[in-house]
């Protein structure tokens, strides 16, 4: 790696098409190159139409959020450099129209291809359709792009999770990508669903094997276009811009952080010693623009591949995060609570069971029978089978632990210019989780839950209700359990005397704080980090 031009005058005057626009990484990705780019020529963004709106539309509405402030406050003519473009990753052809294609085949220089289904329970004919069949017609469409100096393909940390050890390379996989998509393309559901396990093998979903395909298929077909992978561990909400915490979405671990700050999720399955591989979603944008100016100027035998992951260069593990959860929405709460907020992780599954039946299972059953009851609509069975799925599905990454090599990310910050590495800061080096994950648990708060700071006393009241109904409904169960079990084989101080010092028991067992010793910002600090962004 020996490229010492800025990003910016490598991009200058260039044109960029971007798959996954509407997407977490693809929104902070294009206001990244709008805002540090300004002499980017046009960025084209693939969005699929939905009823009633246009990709124009849906265009528009992702620009006046939030996430755009700090351009509409400096310079908002240049969000016309931003063009919508209506097509599908799973259509053919993208679903682009002629002059559309013609358009992009002419003009564009670079491809960001953000796309791909994050669903981790997709069946394997949808994965397949948009994280491999989608990653071949973008390929498809780059061998027709004239002036294509780079396609910057983002992949995940976890596509080679049969692995305990990945290195920056592309794997074999266990089919080829071809084969199957030929496969797919005939076969009814039925026999897919039978193949899935044996082309799963020790991998958990269709996600990563599908990932792992789309790599496959670019060693195959794409060696012949300038293309370069970047593989993200678990992306997390802003590390500094352009709002530090801000996040849009329930995915990954932003969906635990909301469902233990409403009380739905106060037990989780994993392995607490185990590495977090938390990287800011900002890190990540900033590292695919690096790579593919990067990849713009240096010749490759083979397609590099690039880690962007903290595991290897600054760990958290979970036992930090579940220990900052539990003490954040402790001190923070929202007004939307259904019971006290808290996090507890489980290694043993049958020690989660019986926390999950006990104290998510058997309530909500209680609830909804008392709602049928009153006339009232019945929603939370509903609603924990969501959550229960949820944690199905993250817990193969909450118990389980790999070692992501990360060669290629120090390499390539330490070539970039002085100016570069602040304007393009993806050291991961200089996280720290003190700090981000403290902003992380607010964004989730304010951005994803939608409740401001004014509302933190509001949400304390109402914390400190719950806990008085959890007292008394600890007292009433520790009376029950004594009267079922001895209560008439004492005498009546032994008897009282018991019942106060199980009640007192369950309420430290229930007010303990069991992970390891947390600090936390105040929140005079954070609103000096964070509320001097662009937020209004």
């Amino acid at each position: 790696m020996s490229s010492h031009r800025r990003i910016e005058d490598v991009l200058a005057d260039r044109s960029v098409f971007v798959t996954g626009f509407t997407g977490f990484l693809g929104k902070v990705l294009v206001e990244k190159l709008i805002y540090s780019v300004p002499k980017i020529k046009k960025v084209y963004c693939l969005i699929r139409p939905q009823k009633g709106h246009s990709p124009n539309d849906r265009l528009q509405k992702i620009l006046e959020s939030t996430l755009f402030n700090r351009i509409r406050s400096v310079n908002p003519g240049i969000l016309s450099k931003i063009h919508a473009v209506a097509g599908d990753l799973t259509e053919d052809g993208l679903g682009l129209n002629q002059h559309d294609h013609q358009e992009i085949c002419d003009n564009v220089h670079v491809v960001f291809h953000c796309a791909a289904t994050v669903r981790f329970d997709e069946p394997l004919q949808d994965a397949v359709q948009m994280n491999l069949m989608g990653t071949a017609r973008i390929v498809a469409l780059c061998h027709s792009i004239h002036n294509l100096l780079c396609l910057m393909h983002t992949s995940t940390a976890y596509a080679n999770c049969d692995l305990k050890m990945t290195d920056e390379k592309i794997y074999d996989s266990p089919v080829a990508p071809s084969k199957l998509l030929e496969a797919v393309d005939w076969m009814d559901e039925e026999i897919i669903d039978m193949i899935t396990p044996k082309l799963l093998g020790n991998r958990p979903n269709t996600y990563t094997l599908t990932k792992a395909l789309a790599e496959s298929f670019l060693k195959e077909e794409g060696h012949r276009i300038p293309t370069i992978i970047v593989r993200p561990s678990i992306i997390g909400s802003c590390w500094r811009e352009p709002i530090p915490g801000w996040t849009d979405n329930y995915n990954g671990a932003t969906g635990v952080f909301a469902a233990v700050a409403t009380g739905a999720l106060t037990n989780m399955r994993g392995s607490s010693a185990s590495r977090a591989d938390i990287v800011p979603v900002d890190i990540v944008s900033n590292m695919c623009i690096a790579a593919a100016a990067h990849r713009m100027q240096t010749q490759y035998s083979e397609i590099p591949v690039m880690h962007c992951a903290s595991g290897d260069l600054n760990p958290v593990y979970w036992s930090f995060i579940v220990s900052l959860v539990d003490r954040f929405y402790v001190e923070y709460p929202i007004t939307n609570m259904m019971r006290v907020p808290a996090g507890t992780f489980h290694q043993s599954h049958l020690m989660w069971w019986i926390n999950w039946k006990f104290y998510h299972h058997l309530p909500s059953q209680i609830a909804d029978w008392t709602n049928g009851i009153m006339g009232k609509r019945k929603r939370y069975m509903r609603l924990y089978g969501k959550v229960e799925r949820m944690i199905e599905a993250l817990h193969y990454f909450t118990t389980n632990e790999w070692i992501f090599r990360s060669t290629a990310l120090p390499k390539l910050y330490d070539e970039l210019t002085t100016e570069d590495k602040h304007t393009f800061n993806f050291d991961i080096r200089q996280v720290d989780w003190h700090s981000y994950m403290f902003d992380y648990f607010m964004g989730t708060r304010r951005h994803v839950l939608k409740e401001e700071l004014e509302t933190i006393p509001e949400g304390l009241k109402l914390a400190q209700k719950l806990r008085y109904k959890r007292f008394l409904l600890q007292a009433v169960l520790c009376f029950v359990g004594l009267r079922l079990f001895g209560w008439n084989k004492t005498t009546k101080r032994q008897r009282w005397t018991s019942w106060a010092l199980a009640v007192l028991t369950a309420h430290w067992y229930t007010n303990r704080h069991s992970g390891p010793p947390v600090k936390m910002k105040t929140l005079e600090e954070y609103k000096k980090n964070a509320m001097q962004t662009f937020y209004c």
